[in-house]
């Protein structure tokens, strides 16, 4: 995903009158957004949007890399998943509600059959497994931030795809733990496994090729 509307915010020319998007960008981020405004608010826009701790963090549109990635894990576990009928695949835009007050949206997350009854009308709740496409603007949200967030959420495993290394980093959550553990590094020539996903695999370079 692309940065963060508050980064962008921070950076302004006291010379010139303030640009309007601007003045729109600041007052988004000095609101308090209840988790019903928030939906309000994801749902008309379609938009990638989280909400953390009360406020609303907006997103640039990803880039053709970001959106190539994200495509080709889905396509690779959609694939896995109707053949072995465990359950759905979405991609964001779709609100993820981790606990009351937090919601993110994954770039591709994955419900098992006894747990489609969290995905509703408006929001979904915690996945059985999440993937993150990192860029230069979010790496630290995803590698941070959002590590932190899924194992608290209790999200069994963690994929963080890295379009620069070309390297995908496999996390799992051990039983009753609150934090991850490192599983696996894959680098391109190798074969991605699922860790809590049986027979799920995919080559890391068939993630980054993209037409």
């Amino acid at each position: 995903m692309g940065v963060v509307v508050s980064h962008q915010v921070a950076r302004r020319v006291s010379s010139r009158p303030r640009d309007p998007a601007e003045v729109l960008y600041d007052w988004f981020q000095n609101q308090y957004w209840s988790p019903d405004l928030y939906l309000t608010l994801a749902n008309s826009e379609n938009a990638f949007v989280e909400l953390s701790d009360g406020k609303v963090l907006i997103y640039e549109m990803p880039t053709p890399q970001h959106q190539g990635i994200v495509g080709n894990l889905y396509m690779a576990l959609r694939a896995h998943v109707q053949a072995t009928h465990c359950g759905k695949v979405f991609v964001a835009p779709l609100p993820v509600q981790l606990w009351r007050g937090k919601f993110r949206e994954p770039d591709v997350m994955f419900y098992r059959s006894i747990h489609l009854a969290r995905i509703g009308e408006q929001f979904a709740g915690p996945p059985d497994w999440v993937a993150e496409v990192l860029s230069s603007s979010t790496r630290n949200i995803d590698m941070l931030t959002k590590t932190g967030e899924y194992a608290l959420a209790g999200v069994p495993e963690y994929w963080l795809i890295d379009p620069e290394m070309q390297r995908v980093t496999v996390y799992t959550l051990p039983e009753n733990a609150e934090t991850y553990h490192l599983s696996a590094e894959y680098n391109v020539g190798e074969q991605v496994r699922a860790e809590t996903l049986p027979g799920f695999t995919v080559l890391a370079g068939e993630l980054f090729t993209y037409d």
